[in-house]
């Protein structure tokens, strides 16, 4: 490996409910490593996973690079589920005690989807993967979110939440409190084929089983929209809801700074948005029904937004 001790380095770290990414970076831009993990998010793994999984793709982020690990000039960590300043205070005896970096900037994993998905550096950012959130920034640096309230009372329009009320659809059809297509239900076949049974009457003991966390079950949404090319009402039922909440949370992020309406820069990320037309395009028309003009960006990394700011706030630049 190498021990090029006199490059500036910094870190951008994305780290979330279903995986964690750390990229490596130089001054001029360039991504000289990346370094991927399990979930971070302290509320849906804990401490102890969350911690492992920041260490494990930084780590990996160096060693890709071929580089031994060392503090890097800035890093710049969105991790959902630390937002609290105890949360915070946490993650930077972690970066002390793992040499992490001589500066180490906090900000909302929305942050990391606005800088690397708006042009300007402004405007919203919305995440939709196993929970939801959108952050907004304005020009002059003011900030704001809407969602992001977990599992239990928010995160409206995620994946968790779409195969919650994809299993829900399936209960109500099977009581005749909703009616079912003629014939096999095809919603039902594709989660009960997703779960690993072999008939609906083993959904409960199954869902209710040790170790299916919100991940896993966020991890069915493949299996609904298997179920939409035979049922394409479940688009109606499942899919389009969940862009209608989306949108309402982004613009919910972009009031607040006193965009009512107009241009609106919008950077989507997360495994659910970017990888559902339907999704998008639903969230999309409802916004301009609203009155924007969305200029969407799919983030597929969010970590590069994090590169992007630990870079500003190595140049001097308020960025937290």
């Amino acid at each position: 490996m190498s021990d090029a001790t006199d490059e500036v380095l910094f870190l951008g770290v994305d780290g979330g409910g279903t995986s964690t990414m750390a990229l490596l970076g130089l001054v001029d831009g360039s991504i000289v490593g990346r370094g991927e993990a399990g979930p971070s998010n302290a509320k849906a793994v804990g401490t102890t996973a969350a911690r492992t999984a920041l260490e494990e793709a930084i780590a990996g982020a160096f060693a890709a690079a071929g580089m031994w690990p060392r503090a890097v000039a800035v890093a710049c960590l969105g991790v959902a589920g630390f937002d609290r300043p105890e949360d915070k205070a946490l993650l930077g005896e972690w970066s002390v005690a793992g040499n992490w970096a001589d500066r180490l900037v906090l900000v909302n994993d929305g942050d990391l989807v606005v800088a690397a998905g708006t042009p300007e550096g402004w405007g919203v950012g919305l995440i939709a993967g196993t929970g939801s959130i959108a952050v907004s920034r304005s020009a002059d640096g003011r900030k704001s979110r809407a969602g992001g309230w977990g599992a239990v009372f928010g995160d409206e329009g995620s994946a968790y939440a779409v195969a919650v009320a994809a299993l829900r659809l399936i209960a109500r059809r099977l009581d005749g409190r909703d009616p079912a297509p003629s014939g096999l239900d095809p919603l039902t076949v594709s989660i009960c084929k997703a779960l690993g049974i072999d008939g609906p009457a083993k959904i409960v003991s199954t869902i209710y089983a040790p170790g299916m966390d919100r991940t896993r079950i966020a991890g069915l949404v493949p299996a609904v929209m298997e179920a939409a090319d035979k049922d394409p009402d479940l688009i109606d039922r499942l899919i389009k809801p969940a862009a209608l909440q989306l949108a309402e949370t982004a613009a919910a992020a972009a009031r607040s700074l006193g965009w009512d309406s107009g241009p609106l820069p919008i950077g989507l990320a997360g495994g659910f948005l970017v990888s559902i037309k339907p999704l998008v395009d639903a969230l999309l028309d409802d916004l301009r029904l609203r009155g924007y003009e969305p200029s969407p960006t799919f983030v597929h990394e969010p970590a590069e937004g994090g590169l992007n700011l630990a870079r500003r706030a190595h140049a001097g630049e308020a960025v937290g």
